[in-house]
C-alpha cells in the first residue's frame, strides 16, 4: 500500500506530507530517553584532562580539571558575577595508575561522584610522558567510548596541573580559555592546533612525523597566565624537538594552513618597520622522485594589506607597493627555510613529503620508503612566493609623514 494509482494507472510515490509523518512515527520510539543515561548530579565532569608520569617514572599521574557547575558565575544585571559564592568554579583532582585507565578509575577513590570524560576539551601531556612515547595515552583516549577524539592535544614542559591551576583570563574555567587559544590560532597562523584525530591520522602515515603545540605558564604581574608560543616535533610517538613561532608558521605555509596573521618587515626607503595583515594565502605542493632524490615545489600565493608602518615614507606609492611585496615574500621564504632547516636536522618529515608522494606516485613511493630519511634530508627544494598588496587602509600618507626635501 505505499503506492496510489493516479487516473493513468501509474504508481506515484507518498507524498512529502505522508513521508514526513512516516518519519516522525519511525524516530518516536527513539524519544523516550538516552539508553546510557547518567544524572547529572551523580558525576563529575571532566573539562581538562593532564597526563604526566608517575613518582619516579612509574606509571602515570592524571590531573584532571572537574567542573562545579554550581559555582560557575553568570553576569548580574550591574555586569558583575551573580551567585554562585566564593568557592573556585572548578576542582582539580590528582590519581595515580600503572596504566592511564586504571589511574582514570582511582580517581573515584578520592570523588564522591564517577568521572564524566565526555566533555574533556583539552588533553594535555607532560614533556617526560613525550619523551618517553605518548602511544599509551592516545590509546586510552581512542579505546574508552567517553573521550572525543575531536578535542585538542597539547604538550607542557610545566607540570599540567600547574597548567589548569593557571590564570584563565576572561574564562572561569582553564580548559575552555585553553581551547579559545588554540581555536584563535588564525589571528596569528604561529599556532598549528591538532586535534586527536588529527595527530592519529598523521601517526598512519609511514613516513610523516607529528607536531603538537606547546602550551606553558608566563608570570605578568604576579599572576600565572598562560601562553602557546611553541610546537613540539613527534617522530613514532617521541618527543624529539621543537620549533620556535617563526618555524611553525613556516610549517603552516607549506600545509597550506595559514589563516590569517600579520607579517613585519624593514620600510623601504627608510628606517622602521611596516607590519603586512595577511588577508589569503594559497599554497601549492608538488613532490617527484626518483632513484636519485626528491624534488619539492613549494608556490604560496599571497594577498595582503599594509596595517601599520613606523617611518615617514609614503608607502602608498606603486614603487614602494611593490618593494613591500618582495620583502615580504623574503620573510616568507624565510620562514618556510627556518622550518625546512628543523626538519631536516630532526630527520622529521613533519610537512607530509612522503604522504603526498605515496598518494600520487605510490610506485616511486614505495622505492624510496625503506631509506625515505635519507632522501628527505637531501630533498631539492624550491619556494616560490608571490605577494599582491591590495590596499594601504583607510588613510594613504602615513600621520607621521614629512614631504621630501625640495618637494
Amino acid at each position: 500500500m505505499g503506492r496510489t494509482a493516479d487516473q493513468g494507472g501509474r504508481n506515484r510515490p507518498f507524498s512529502k506530507g505522508g513521508l514526513r509523518l512516516l518519519m516522525i512515527l519511525l524516530l518516536i520510539p527513539l524519544l523516550g530517553g538516552c539508553w546510557d543515561l547518567r544524572e547529572l548530579d551523580s558525576l563529575a565532569l571532566v573539562f581538562g584532562m593532564g597526563l604526566d608520569l608517575g613518582p619516579q617514572g612509574d606509571g602515570y599521574r592524571l590531573t584532571f580539571e572537574i567542573v562545579r557547575a554550581r559555582q560557575i558565575q553568570t553576569p548580574g544585571p550591574d555586569g558583575s558575577g551573580g551567585g554562585g559564592g566564593q568557592r573556585n568554579p572548578y576542582w582539580l583532582l590528582q590519581a595515580t595508575g600503572p596504566t592511564v585507565f586504571e589511574a582514570v578509575r582511582n580517581a573515584t577513590l578520592q570523588s564522591s561522584r564517577r568521572l564524566f570524560l565526555s566533555h574533556t576539551q583539552v588533553f594535555i601531556i607532560g614533556e617526560e610522558l613525550a619523551k618517553s612515547g605518548i602511544s599509551p595515552t592516545i590509546d586510552f583516549i581512542v579505546r574508552v567510548n567517553e573521550p572525543r577524539i575531536v578535542k585538542w592535544l597539547l604538550l607542557t614542559a610545566d607540570e599540567p596541573e600547574q597548567i589548569f591551576a593557571a590564570e584563565p583570563g576572561l574564562e572561569q574555567i582553564t580548559a575552555l580559555a585553553i581551547a579559545d587559544l588554540i581555536q584563535n590560532y588564525g589571528i596569528t597562523s604561529k599556532i598549528k592546533p591538532v586535534r586527536v584525530v588529527d595527530y592519529l591520522e598523521t601517526r598512519m602515515h609511514k613516513t610523516s612525523a607529528n607536531t603538537l603545540p606547546i602550551i606553558r605558564i608566563k608570570e605578568t604581574t604576579g599572576k600565572k597566565e598562560l601562553i602557546i608560543d611553541r610546537t613540539g616535533v613527534i617522530k613514532g610517538d617521541k618527543l624529539v624537538g621543537y620549533l620556535d613561532p617563526k618555524e611553525t608558521r613556516g610549517l603552516l605555509w607549506v600545509q597550506d594552513e595559514v589563516d590569517g596573521g600579520v607579517v613585519t618587515v624593514d620600510a623601504p626607503g627608510g628606517e622602521g618597520k611596516a607590519t603586512m595583515e595577511l588577508f589569503n594565502a594559497d599554497t601549492k605542493l608538488t613532490v617527484e622522485g626518483n632513484e636519485h632524490g626528491i624534488q619539492v615545489r613549494i608556490e604560496v600565493k599571497v594577498r595582503s594589506g599594509l596595517g601599520a608602518q613606523t617611518t615617514s615614507v609614503d608607502l602608498s606609492t606603486t614603487n614602494q607597493i611593490e618593494r613591500l611585496e618582495k620583502r615580504q615574500a623574503e620573510v616568507i621564504r624565510e620562514e618556510i627555510g627556518a622550518a625546512l632547516t628543523k626538519a631536516r636536522d630532526l630527520k622529521a618529515d613533519i610537512f607530509g613529503f612522503g604522504e603526498y608522494l605515496y598518494r600520487h606516485d605510490h610506485r616511486r613511493w614505495k622505492g624510496l620508503e625503506s631509506e625515505w630519511e635519507r632522501y628527505f634530508v637531501g630533498a631539492e627544494v624550491d619556494v616560490l612566493v608571490e605577494v599582491m598588496v591590495e590596499e594601504v587602509g583607510l588613510i594613504t600618507k602615513p600621520t607621521i609623514y614629512r614631504a621630501p626635501e625640495g618637494g
